[in-house]
């Protein structure tokens, strides 16, 4: 099994005081990172897969800090203006490192191809939010483009990846960030402070009635009553079959087809498999 310290190395970069004390970093894009590093290690770059996938890793959590940002709405006292002010700088700081671990490897060439995923998935940021504050969008589309923003980055690594490897390689990372993704929306609804626009919420102005569906677009949502329709229309068991499904769809790519690294990507996916796990609940009681 190949070494994976990414998440480990990336805490050189995180784990300053300042930021830890009026913000929070975004989750690491874990299966993404170990991922690439996988199939790196198969191309004429190998022995610069912990870097790229380093280097991408911290461009990524750049741009998910940022996104925090627009969630802050209303008035803001002393201790929120920092907050935000500090993951503009955060977003800010860790888009910085990323140029300066290339530019010191010499790997201007990613330089660029970053830069423009990074424009890429801006773009399609961009026209999501258009969608959404419009109340456009359904609860399969946002799940489909939320899983293109996670991949975007990524896949600005396809052309390194040799031509046998890519169809595998473009499924796993389909794959797997469809599996973070909904790791994260069933997260999600543990947070009162994130329900809005979740995919809880799609899929419930979806198929809600119209009182549920007035409420919502209200973007004001009392927890019991929301837990409630939550229960009501079963997001979490909707939510739980499609990642038993994209866990399935892995399992035969890999297991199916005899490729090398199986060892590997099983670590990959394990954590995804305490989710499907009987005893999983996300939904509180209160």
């Amino acid at each position: 099994m190949n070494s994976y310290r990414v998440p480990q190395l990336a805490k050189k970069y995180t784990d300053y005081d300042m930021i830890r004390q009026h913000t929070e970093i975004p989750s690491f894009p874990d299966s993404r990172a170990r991922l690439l590093q996988v199939f790196v290690g198969r191309t004429d770059e190998k022995g610069h897969q912990e870097l790229y996938a380093l280097a991408t890793s911290l461009v990524q959590l750049a741009m998910d800090t940022h996104d925090r940002i627009d969630t802050i709405s209303g008035d803001r006292g002393e201790q929120e203006m920092r907050s935000r002010q500090l993951n503009v700088l955060a977003g800010d700081y860790l888009s910085s490192r990323f140029y300066q671990l290339l530019a010191h490897a010499g790997k201007i060439e990613m330089i660029g191809k970053l830069s423009g995923a990074v424009s890429e998935v801006n773009a399609r940021k961009m026209t999501l939010y258009e969608r959404m504050k419009k109340l456009l969008v359904s609860a399969d589309e946002y799940l489909r483009e939320t899983v293109q923003l996670r991949m975007q980055l990524f896949l600005s690594f396809t052309d390194m990846i040799p031509d046998r490897d890519k169809p595998l390689w473009n499924s796993l990372l389909t794959e797997f960030s469809t599996c973070e993704t909904i790791a994260a929306e069933l997260n999600r609804m543990r947070d009162e402070q994130q329900l809005l626009h979740s995919y809880a919420f799609w899929h419930i102005y979806e198929y809600g009635n119209d009182e549920e569906r007035s409420h919502l677009r209200q973007m004001k949502i009392e927890l019991r009553a929301w837990n409630a329709v939550v229960l009501k229309y079963s997001v979490n068991e909707v939510l739980l079959d499609k990642l038993r499904e994209s866990i399935h769809r892995i399992q035969l790519m890999l297991h199916e087809g005899g490729h090398q690294d199986v060892q590997e990507m099983d670590a990959i996916l394990e954590p995804y498999l305490t989710y499907v796990q009987p005893s999983h609940a996300v939904v509180r009681e209160d």
